[in-house]
């Protein structure tokens, strides 16, 4: 009797049916085993893990609004591995060699910032080093923008305000490193703000100035960005958001429309992800040879 019951397993595929589920599996594991390549490629290239980054603040931003290739908060950075300094571009040498990123001149750094406790994701604007007593700009060969008066290092125009940035290094003799600022920081920066300094028009817009902290050696840095995805690193921000770890002070600022656009962008992704490609691919090929 048992006989009566045997199915032959293969005629499903005849119905379609086991045909089309082995179809749909295949397809999915070369779409995650290409993005599984996509990963490791980025993380050997990057030399570090994670080989990313999403921006949490507003410090280097550059405008209320979403603009493309600048810093904003919610963007996913790569980060690339910093084994000296001849890795880093600073502003300075960028500016020489017209060598920019993320709207502005030179490399963008992730570092351990000491005073806050963080990783702070900033522009390097020049390193520092010394001869004896005497401040030395790694890149600097008399440009006009650049100012030396004894302990003061004056760069004009700098930004996207075109605003002039001094620091003081009589507090770092002896210490040699990046000196960075946000770009958004020395935008805003109010000239009520102790930061203002009337005598030059200029502002104490570093992260040295602004936290007390000492030039950033190789030893602090994590890696510099490259590379740029918007808006998808809002995600995990409302997540630490839920958690109380994203300040109301950064949240706020998010940039107009980041959330329409990161709405739009999932829904675009699952679309082209859904989208019947084969059979309408098919459609489209029988209607030519009718045609």
């Amino acid at each position: 009797m048992a006989k009566y019951f045997y199915i032959q397993v293969s005629d499903a595929s005849h119905m379609g049916i086991s045909g089309n589920g082995q179809k749909y599996r295949k397809d999915y594991l070369i779409f995650i085993a290409a993005v599984i390549l996509i990963l490791v490629g980025i993380t050997i290239y990057s030399g570090i893990f994670p080989p990313a980054s999403v921006v949490e603040s507003y410090s280097m931003e550059h405008s209320d609004n979403w603009q493309y290739g600048i810093i904003d908060e919610g963007t996913i950075v790569m980060v690339k591995k910093v084994n000296n300094i001849d890795n880093v571009i600073t502003y300075v040498q960028g500016r020489s060699d017209n060598s920019s990123s993320y709207g502005e001149y030179g490399n963008v750094i992730l570092y351990h910032n000491s005073a806050l406790g963080v990783i702070t994701i900033h522009r390097a604007m020049f390193y520092l080093s010394w001869n004896g007593s005497n401040p030395e700009i790694e890149g600097y060969h008399n440009q006009s923008y650049i100012h030396i008066y004894n302990d003061n290092i004056i760069m004009e125009g700098i930004g996207y305000a075109h605003r002039n940035l001094i620091v003081n290094v009589s507090g770092y003799k002896g210490d040699s490193g990046f000196i960075t600022v946000g770009d958004h920081n020395l935008a805003t920066l109010s000239k009520d703000s102790p930061y203002y300094n009337r005598t030059y028009n200029a502002y104490y817009a570093s992260d040295q100035s602004i936290w007390g902290i000492k030039p950033v050696s190789i030893n602090e840095i994590v890696g510099k960005a490259y590379g740029y995805i918007p808006w998808f690193g809002l995600i995990k921000l409302n997540i630490l958001r839920l958690e109380g770890k994203w300040p109301r002070q950064d949240y706020t600022n998010v940039p107009k429309y980041s959330y329409l656009d990161l709405s739009l962008s999932i829904i675009a992704i699952i679309g082209l992800i859904l989208f019947p490609y084969k059979k309408t691919y098919n459609k489209l090929k029988g209607t030519l040879r009718n045609s």
